[in-house]
């Protein structure tokens, strides 16, 4: 926020130091080639040690680099990442590692996990991205080794038959793969020989990738649970009875109910359904963040902007002509003729590049806003170490935002929206309007989400969430983050956590704040704006008791029903129970719902899900519904179990804890398939499986840090760090 000045100010300083700079930069070459030099020997001593005793020396480094030069050279990088494999695409980052392309490629690797139900989470794959830096040479030296002790080996005949094929598939047949490996490899110092034993070592590797990632036999209960969930299907027609509907009949708690009803459930996080909680209450606290904000409306900062000139848009159009084309047929008359690019023309795209400039403008003109808002804030932040600074010297340096907001609103003549919250857990905030949508982007195309990104300051211990190597620097407390925007484009702001809270059971029941959040337009939705604990503990000492009469509605609803006709048993439970506004609309308080073809859901599913959404905040009810609505339907498929062994027979009462709901049941029907179907398509189960089971380990193989565990890969003379003994297994005198 404050470069300029800073710059300003320390001019003196900074030229000395640039003079500096540069005298270093003419002995630094000869410096590093010292230091990259093993301290005893030559070039062929020793610099790291793997295995039980081989060596890797300056001469190993060097051939590695040329083979992978020459493999780069012959379009293998490529190849490995353009695969549908993960192993192959795992090894082509290893080895090939493209700094400009990592988070697009972190961001494809997600996608392509998240729809084929690999079994990997997002933070897996920021890890390998994040172990990924560098050390390629050291990963071509120790998988080839690993590769060939395990007996894999590919001769380089047939690594040239397959060289062959590669080179004329990526050059589009523009390329005779003899010529390009004799120029690659000439323009190296290898021989055509040593430039396909290189290409056939990258094969070997591959190889013994599949033959590790493919060990894991396919057991046979696991195809049948897989079989499970793909033929077995529930139908049902019912009829719910939830406790929430039978609130208005039930009396208010005294104190004694409410007090007992809090010390049970008080160690238990909302919605934690457990063998003595089979109801999911719950009071205790997650963890919990207070903000300060800084928000602007861009409906308001607009009125601040002119509309781009037409002078803009023609040098913009000029300066991004590859923006503006499009695929048209050579023949307008043959749909099976080829196509060309055509330019669009300037008169076609104008709007359209008006309104790019204009909201550019816009948003621009909001991050002016918002530093100018923050400014003085952090004016004290320029005597701080940013690095070293600890978070009690940040909060003495912060000022305040209010104040700070207000000069910024003068000198812009706009409203600026601005408060601190209570301390609020990732769902609290997540419900708001406005905190909630703010996204922030990092270098990957996915942004990360506000409520992730505020509950990652380091305060908060292992309950603080993750951020990968391509998502926003981690925050820190009392310095400001953004500029964050929403995906309508509505609003802009900057914020700073003040405070934090992990995880912890409220030393009272009188516990209560208000929350605090924004209010920037009025809304038909009145949003919570307060948290009374004492208020949450009494419904749902009413929801118990409601749930009692809900009980006995159903089976007075049943018993109608049996005499009379289920239609009959609606209209009047409806009149009795029904809400008084169900007779101003169609939709009426209970009413027949049906299932059709509803699958059950395994706990293999469930694991998916905690899986792939336990590194974002808020997240724990979203499991917890898995987990409930797994339940119910499974509670469907029992009583159809059971019914068949006891020859009960429809309609029935289910009763389901969990949602605090019965469900007088009509039908009720369970199919399954038959072990002639299973028979089928078991092979193909089986393929489909080990498919994934192999993509999910191939991480695993390939992590960086496991593959120097595997392989004991440790200096040839360790480091000794002070008082801090070197290890075998240690690289940096720590524990890789």
């Amino acid at each position: 926020m404050h470069l300029v000045k800073w710059f300003r100010k320390n001019m003196t300083k900074l030229m000395a130091i640039f003079v500096i700079l540069i005298m270093v930069a003419f002995v630094m070459p000869s410096l590093l080639n010292q230091l990259a030099k093993p301290r005893m020997g030559g070039d062929g001593s020793a610099m790291w040690l793997y295995g039980k005793d081989k060596e890797i020396t300056i001469n190993d480094i060097r051939q590695a680099t040329a083979e992978l030069a020459v493999l780069r050279g012959l379009y293998v990088n490529e190849f490995l990442i353009r695969q549908q494999d993960l192993r192959l695409i795992f090894l082509g980052r290893l080895l090939f590692p493209e700094p400009d392309g990592a988070a697009r490629l972190s961001d494809a690797i997600k996608n392509v996990s998240f729809r084929s139900q690999f079994y990997i989470s997002f933070s897996k794959i920021d890890d390998f991205f994040a172990q990924t830096r560098g050390r390629s040479e050291l990963f071509w030296i120790l998988l080839k080794s690993e590769a060939k002790r395990a007996g894999c080996a590919v001769f380089p005949e047939q690594a040239g038959e397959i060289l062959s094929r590669l080179i004329s598939q990526v050059t589009n047949n523009q390329m005779d793969a003899a010529t390009a490996v004799n120029r690659i490899c000439s323009a190296n110092n290898m021989t055509d020989q040593q430039g396909l034993a290189a290409f056939a070592d990258v094969l070997s590797i591959i190889i013994y990738s599949k033959v590790v990632s493919d060990v894991e036999n396919v057991t046979e209960p696991q195809l049948e649970n897989v079989f499970a969930r793909l033929k077995e299907k529930i139908n049902a027609e019912f009829v719910p009875f939830r406790a929430e509907d039978f609130l208005s009949k039930v009396s208010e708690p005294d104190e004694t109910q409410i007090t007992a009803q809090f010390e049970k459930y008080k160690n238990y996080l909302p919605g934690e359904i457990a063998d003595d909680n089979p109801y999911g209450f719950g009071y205790k606290f997650g963890p919990r963040v207070s903000l300060d904000y800084i928000i602007v409306k861009l409906e308001d900062v607009k009125k601040l902007v002119a509309m781009p000139t037409e002078e803009d848009a023609e040098n913009y159009y000029q300066l991004h002509l590859d923006e503006f084309t499009q695929q048209v047929a050579t023949d307008a008359n043959d749909p099976n003729s080829g196509t060309v690019v055509r330019q669009r023309s300037y008169a076609e795209v104008a709007a359209i590049i008006k309104d790019i400039l204009y909201t550019q403008k816009v948003r621009s003109q909001s991050m002016k806003i918002l530093g100018r808002a923050v400014e003085q804030a952090e004016a004290d932040f320029e005597s701080l170490d940013f690095e070293k600074a600890s978070t009690e010297e940040f909060k003495s340096k912060a000022g305040d935002y209010g104040t700070s907001a207000q000069v910024a609103s003068k000198e812009y003549n706009i409203k600026i929206y601005t408060g601190r919250t209570a301390l609020l857990s990732a769902g609290e905030i997540q419900s708001n309007k406005y905190l909630g949508s703010l996204l922030m982007a990092g270098r990957s195309r996915i942004p990360v989400g506000f409520a992730r990104l505020v509950f990652a300051v380091k305060e908060l211990g292992d309950e603080a969430s993750k951020l990968g190597p391509f998502d926003t620097p981690m925050p820190k407390m009392y310095v400001s983050v953004g500029p964050l925007t929403d995906a309508a484009g509505s609003i802009a702001a900057m914020v700073r956590v003040v405070e934090t809270a992990n995880s912890a059971a409220s030393e009272s029941i009188g516990l209560n704040y208000q929350k605090n959040l924004p209010e920037i337009a009025e809304s038909a939705e009145t949003e919570e704006k307060t948290f009374v604990l004492r208020d949450v503990v009494a419904k749902d000492c009413k929801r118990f008791e409601a749930m009692k009469i809900a009980r006995k509605t159903a089976e007075e609803f049943l018993g109608t029903a049996k005499k009379q006709s289920w239609d009959a048993a609606l209209q009047k439970v409806n009149a009795s129970y029904g809400k008084k506004d169900d007779t101003k609309t169609d939709k009426k308080t209970f009413e027949m719902q049906t299932w059709n073809d509803r699958n059950r859901v395994l706990q293999t599913d469930i694991e998916m899900t905690k899986m792939k959404v336990s590194d974002m905040p808020g997240t724990k009810n979203v499991i917890n519904e898995s987990i409930i609505y797994a339940g119910l339907v499974d509670v469907f498929y029992k009583q159809f179990e059971n019914m068949q062994v006891t020859k009960e027979e429809l309609p029935v009462i289910i009763e389901f804890k969990p949602r605090l709901s019965c469900y007088a049941v009509k039908s009720l029907t369970c199919a399954s398939g038959t072990t002639g179907e299973y028979e089928q398509i078991r092979q193909q189960l089986a393929f489909q499986q080990d498919y994934v089971d192999s993509q999910s380990i191939a991480i695993e193989h390939f992590m960086p840090d496991n593959i120097l565990k595997r392989l004991n890969l440790r200096p040839a003379q360790p480091v000794q760090e002070p008082n801090k003994p070197a290890g075998p297994n240690n690289l940096n005198g720590e524990n890789q």
